[in-house]
């Protein structure tokens, strides 16, 4: 954490806000975070103390000054927050407010994604649709896929258990969207027409934006949250279609989406995903086989084999 804060302050072009909040939001998410923020605010304003004096003059300001004279207005105030938290400092801004204003300001999405980790606890489903939304739209870079991904598993408990909040996430992110709200096609709409829709959905964008480990994280997610009901099995199945056809990762998750025992599925996520737990899950490659076909089930199963072999 220390390493990941001395990346936020260069003494001559003051803050980015990129380490510094990744810093902080670490900080936040770990038993001793807040004292970790207290002692890099104390070393920090130390090294400025020792700097000043040797120049014989102030060169480097407080941590404190440097937030306030080097962010912007929202940074600002989110910034000074961490810092006051971290003192146990009561006289600061609530976390409501920093998510009515998220949802409701012109914010950029940059600074969206820095407050996410603060409001997320007590933000709601709709909200924390709108914040997945705002971060998909604005998709510039993994960090965005990443802020999203905070988003979906947030709707898990502590443990990484599935809940009825991430059950009803899912269920609002695999329907089509309508200026920002989540719709349901009436059933009369032609196929093609609910197809065309379904692009619209967040699922759909993310699919289509994500790559990398946000991809395998965001499939992660799918696998094991659709499994709560079969309309939201039904409806994370046809998103993931298109692409099963030419990706393996997938044709994967589509197989472990497609299994009816639910413990099976647990069993694979408490392994971790390892080679080992997919490679054993027969009934993993059982329905692996009946989605895609015994040449591609066993040009997985063998691909598999050799990364075990090469993997030390």
């Amino acid at each position: 954490m220390t390493f990941v804060l001395d990346k936020s302050i260069n003494t001559h072009w003051g803050i980015d806000p990129d380490p510094l909040f990744e810093a902080f939001n670490l900080c936040g998410r770990h038993c001793h975070g807040k004292a970790a923020i207290r002692i890099v605010e104390e070393k920090f304003n130390l090294y400025a103390t020792k700097m000043n004096e040797v120049h014989g003059k102030q060169s480097v300001l407080t941590l404190r000054e440097e937030v306030s004279q080097e962010l912007e207005d929202f940074e600002k105030l989110l910034a000074l927050r961490c810092l006051n938290m971290a003192v146990d400092d009561a006289v600061t801004v609530p976390t409501s407010e920093l998510l009515h204003i998220m949802l409701k300001g012109n914010l950029d999405e940059e600074y969206i994604r820095h407050g996410l980790p603060t409001v997320l606890p007590i933000a709601s489903i709709l909200e924390k649709h709108d914040l997945a939304r705002k971060m998909l739209y604005a998709f510039a870079n993994a960090s965005y896929g990443d802020a999203f991904n905070e988003i979906c598993w947030s709707c898990l408990d502590v443990a990484e258990n599935v809940t009825v909040e991430a059950a009803r996430f899912l269920d609002k992110i695999t329907r089509p969207t309508n200026n920002g709200t989540a719709t349901v096609p009436p059933p009369s709409q032609s196929t093609k027409k609910t197809n065309h829709r379904a692009s619209e959905s967040l699922v759909a964008r993310a699919l289509y934006l994500l790559t990398g480990s946000q991809a395998v994280r965001f499939l992660q997610f799918l696998a094991k949250v659709a499994h709560f009901n079969k309309p939201i099995q039904n409806r994370v199945l046809s998103h993931l279609a298109p692409y099963a056809d030419n990706y393996e990762m997938h044709r994967l998750a589509s197989a472990v989406c497609s299994i009816e025992d639910f413990s099976v599925v647990s069993k694979v996520f408490h392994d971790c995903f390892t080679l080992d737990a997919l490679q054993s899950c027969a009934p993993l490659w059982t329905l692996y086989k009946q989605l895609f076909g015994e040449v591609k089930s066993l040009n997985a199963m063998n691909d598999m084999k050799v990364l075990s072999q090469e993997t030390p």
